[in-house]
Order: structure tokens, then C-alpha cells, then sequence
């Protein structure tokens, strides 16, 4: 027989009952949370399913259409690009920055000349090339200086030369 008193057995039965019944409460709360995330995640699967068909069916669409009949393509720029013979970098600067449309600096003349004519060039084209040869265009007075640069902002300039003040 054991030393237990009747008393012990007692008060430990009791807090067996009291632990297994808090466990079975606590696992009965996880079962509902877990069924309401099932049902969200299920809910969320099923309308990503339903968009992915649909996506893929208008994908399949798409190219049904584009490779159905081919569409003679006008002249592209690229085309344009390759067939002009530009010797030298201050003349493929003068090039775009003579065509340009309003302001334009050193930096967006540099990523139009390396994007229409960065497979001819031996290396990318740098911002500090391009300053210097509009400095020069702008001497030449094919461009006009708009901005002149600081250290927290380039220089910007223009198709042209300087228009004539008005009289006023």
C-alpha cells in the first residue's frame, strides 16, 4: 500500500480533472479558430483558382489572335537607327539632342543614345560625354542653355538657339 492519504489521492485527482478540463477547453477554442481558417483558406483557393482559369483563357485568346495573321510593322526607329552611319559620339549627340521636344539634360539624351544605339556603341555612353558635347552644341547655338547646372542638379537645355527677348 502507499503513503498517500485518502485526502492526497483526492486533491490530486482533483487537479488532474481541473488540468485535462482547461487542455480539453483550450484545444475545443483552437478547433473552432482552425475551422474558420480552413473555411477563409478554402474560400481564398477557390477564387484564386476561378481567376487563374480566367486569366488563362484570355491568355490562350491573346495568342490565338497575335499569331493568327501577322501585321506588316511600319518603319520601326530602330530601323531608322541602324541604317545611319554616325561616326562619332558628338554627332550621335547632336542627333538626338537636335531632335528632342522641349527640355531635355545630359542624363535623358545619354539613355535615349545607349537605348536606340547601345548594340553599335562599344560601351555605354556616360552622362559627363554628353554634357560636354551640348556645352559645345550650345556654344554652336544649335541648342540653348534653358538651366545652367550645379552640383545638385544638371544642366538643362533646348532645341534651337536662344529665342530673341520681346520688347516690352
Amino acid at each position: 500500500m502507499t503513503d498517500l492519504s485518502v485526502a492526497q489521492i483526492l486533491a490530486d485527482l482533483a487537479a488532474q480533472i481541473a488540468r485535462v478540463e482547461s487542455q480539453e477547453a483550450f484545444h475545443a477554442q483552437q478547433e473552432v479558430l482552425h475551422r474558420e481558417q480552413r473555411a477563409q483558406s478554402a474560400a481564398d483557393l477557390l477564387k484564386l483558382q476561378e481567376r487563374y482559369e480566367a486569366f488563362k483563357a484570355a491568355a490562350v485568346a491573346a495568342e490565338e489572335v497575335v499569331t493568327r495573321a501577322p501585321v506588316a510593322d511600319p518603319v520601326r526607329q530602330e530601323d531608322e537607327d541602324a541604317r545611319v552611319q554616325i561616326t562619332t559620339v558628338s554627332k550621335l549627340v547632336a542627333r538626338v539632342a537636335e531632335a528632342r521636344t522641349g527640355t531635355f539634360g545630359p542624363t535623358a539624351v545619354a539613355q535615349e543614345i545607349n537605348q536606340r544605339f547601345g548594340r553599335r556603341l562599344g560601351r555605354p555612353l556616360d552622362t559627363r560625354t554628353v554634357s560636354v558635347t551640348l556645352r559645345r552644341l550650345s556654344a554652336m547655338k544649335r541648342i540653348h542653355l534653358v538651366r545652367e547646372g550645379k552640383a545638385f542638379h544638371e544642366a538643362l537645355y533646348a532645341p534651337g538657339p536662344r529665342p530673341k527677348p520681346r520688347p516690352t
